[in-house]
């Protein structure tokens, strides 16, 4: 068998695929998946068909856009009459339709569409080994739904059991009478207690549940005195875990809490616990319809959840109820630029500016898009505008660092990133930009340390295991340096570069043939 493992998809959630391919096949599981494994000149139905016969376990990548493929319910349909396990590995939070629940219901569902990612492909590989260990030995597999029995096949009935012989249904028991009064006795005196425990239990009041309420208040102060006074508080505090708290306080102690459900979520969106954040922005936006600011908040926290579509929606909505909220254009332009709407994008971010010329944020933004098109003048002019607006706003700060470092301005870069570190303490892409500095630098203890900060707050961080992977092998740690790497190649980071990275370790040690098979690897994804 040439693998292990099919993987089903639609072609819109071909990076949630990539990584599971990517994920497995670091831990040793072969996968098949199009279009990478189909031959040049093959048959594309042909090569769809030999590979799920020949597969163990087929992964479908559930979705509402596989939910509606007419392809993807074919190779599940396949799937079953060859009998291949199916794993389902849900990245959207629906129901199958009709047609796929047939034949997918019964199973045991790998929910993965809350973040991190890693966590579920963690749990995806240990499942694998869990199936392929139950298979061992077995000729052929169960099928995922039984199909309908035969009109000519009579059902299996039980044997029925042999009747006994009269002598063996009669039986005698031999005890003296003494043993049996003691029996007796002894039943009736646990007769006796046991109705006392049950008294005991019926008559003896239970322990007292307090139900949690509004926090206390002192006396001569109302609610609402309570809670705006909580709000004043938290609106100031720097500390997103402070703000949740006394937000939390102001929304128990007000009967309408749809405003400050949206200044919970946003600290929440601080925090980046975006599915949070989109529970109280759902709650607000229940109550409060026309609020724009919400639609924005949970554009931005769909949009760190990469939810693009749905991030696009709620930007769209802001901008319908206020046609001059130079945010939301800001954000929706960063929306166009992921889709790679490069015009759209600039275009969106030119009427954020011409609404507001004072929003930092939006030269940041558009600072980025000019970098990307290697435009670096006027992406160094736009961060630099950015940071006299807002000598506070950390993500220009992270981008001229990283536009220093391009340029192998060095110390600046380090100015740059040790400036935003008081920021955000949390940020661990400021640590992995300080580290890159250091890395160029060939400081590489200093780049290490920084790489370490960097996964302590973020373990999924693939970019900042690269990184410190070359660290390590400039040190020659080898062994660190090909664990670093195979983390970043199972968290879908660079894999082109991250497989030749790993290759030239490989190499490095001595293992001529493990590099040889990441450079092909590395080549083929170019």
């Amino acid at each position: 068998m040439a693998h292990d493992v099919f993987v089903s998809y639609s072609v819109k959630d071909k990076t949630t695929a990539d990584a599971i391919c990517a994920a497995l096949e670091a831990n040793g599981i072969r996968v098949w998946i199009a279009p990478r494994d189909v031959m040049p000149g093959s048959d594309w139905g042909e090569s769809i068909i030999e590979a799920i016969e020949q597969s163990r376990v087929m992964i479908l990548v559930f979705s509402a856009n596989s939910n509606a493929s007419p392809q993807i319910k074919r190779e599940i349909e396949r799937s079953v009459n060859k009998g291949v396990t199916v794993v389902p590995f849900r990245i959207d939070n629906i129901l199958p339709s009709k047609t796929l629940e047939y034949f997918i219901s019964t199973q045991h569902w790998l929910d993965a569409f809350t973040p991190p990612l890693e966590k579920h492909l963690d749990s995806l590989v240990s499942i694998l080994h869990s199936i392929f260990t139950k298979q061992k030995g077995k000729v052929t597999e169960p099928r995922l739904k039984s199909p309908p029995p035969e009109e000519d096949e009579a059902p299996v009935r039980p044997a029925p059991r042999a009747a006994l012989d009269a002598e063996t249904t009669t039986i005698t028991l031999k005890v003296p009478k003494w043993k049996i009064l003691t029996v007796l006795l002894g039943l009736v005196i646990g007769a006796i207690l046991a109705g006392g425990v049950v008294w005991w239990a019926t008559h003896t009041p239970g322990p007292v549940i307090v139900k949690p309420g509004p926090p206390a208040l002192p006396p001569g102060v109302t609610a609402e005195q309570a809670a705006t006074e909580y709000f004043q508080k938290a609106r100031n505090l720097p500390d997103p875990d402070e703000k949740i708290a006394l937000m939390t306080k102001v929304i128990e102690l007000n009967p309408k809490p749809g405003y400050y459900y949206i200044h919970r979520g946003r600290a929440y969106l601080e925090k980046q616990e975006y599915q949070k954040a989109i529970a109280d922005l759902d709650k607000a936006i229940a109550t409060l319809t026309n609020s724009f600011t919400a639609y924005n908040l949970r554009g931005l926290a769909y949009d760190g959840l990469d939810k693009q579509s749905q991030a696009m929606a709620d930007f769209n909505q802001a901008i319908s109820i206020n046609p001059g909220f130079a945010e939301a254009y800001c954000n929706r332009g960063f929306v166009f630029f992921e889709n790679k709407e490069y015009d759209k994008a600039l275009k969106d971010f030119e009427k954020a500016i011409s609404l507001d010329p004072k929003l930092a944020k939006v030269y940041s933004h558009r600072g980025f898009l000019f970098a990307f098109q290697g435009k670096l003048d006027q992406a160094l002019a736009d961060y630099n505008q950015a940071i006299s607006l807002d000598p506070k706003l950390l993500e220009a700060y992270l981008n001229r660092g990283n536009l220093y470092v391009r340029q192998k301005k060095y110390d600046l870069a380090l100015t740059d990133f040790s400036n935003a570190l008081p920021l955000n303490w949390r940020s661990a892409a400021t640590y992995n930009g300080r580290g890159e500095a250091f890395l160029a630098r060939n400081d590489f203890d200093s780049a290490i340390q920084d790489f370490n900060q960097a996964i302590k707050l973020n373990p999924a961080y693939g970019k900042a295991y690269k990184n410190r992977g070359i660290a390590y092998m400039e040190r020659r740690k080898y062994e660190e340096a090909l664990d670093d790497f195979a983390k970043a190649i199972t968290l879908n980071t660079d894999l082109a570069e991250t497989y030749e990275l790993r290759g030239t370790c490989y190499k490095k040690r001595g293992d001529e043939e493990r590099a040889r098979l990441d450079f092909e690897k590395a080549k083929s994804l170019k």
